[in-house]
């Protein structure tokens, strides 16, 4: 690799990590940003991390047990907002629950 390659891709990296940090204090300028929502979450995937019963997922997290049991047997795929919570669960569980604690 060129010396001139690694510099752009080092600057590349600075670059993205600095956008980062601005991001994480608040200071960047959020209309810059898009946000993915994947079509597909696993459900029963997410669930099973967390060692719960869909009993105990379905209580802990506002969602219908029949809800819960559809979206994992594939009758019924999450939604948009439901898509979000569901990828928020898995990535930060312990925030849902203090957030629903908290209300």
């Amino acid at each position: 690799m060129s010396r001139t390659r690694k510099s752009r891709a080092g600057q590349r990296i600075l670059q993205g990590a600095r956008e980062a940090l601005a991001f994480a204090r608040g200071e960047a300028d959020v209309s810059k940003y898009r946000v993915h929502v994947p079509a597909e979450v696993d459900v029963k995937k997410v669930r099973k991390k967390l060692k719960l019963s869909q009993t105990e997922f379905a209580s802990r997290f506002g969602i219908p047990a029949a809800t819960l049991r559809d979206w994992e047997q594939h009758r019924r795929r999450p939604e948009g907002p439901a898509r979000v919570l569901l990828m928020v669960i898995d990535k930060e569980p312990e925030a849902v629950i203090r957030a629903l604690e908290m209300a």
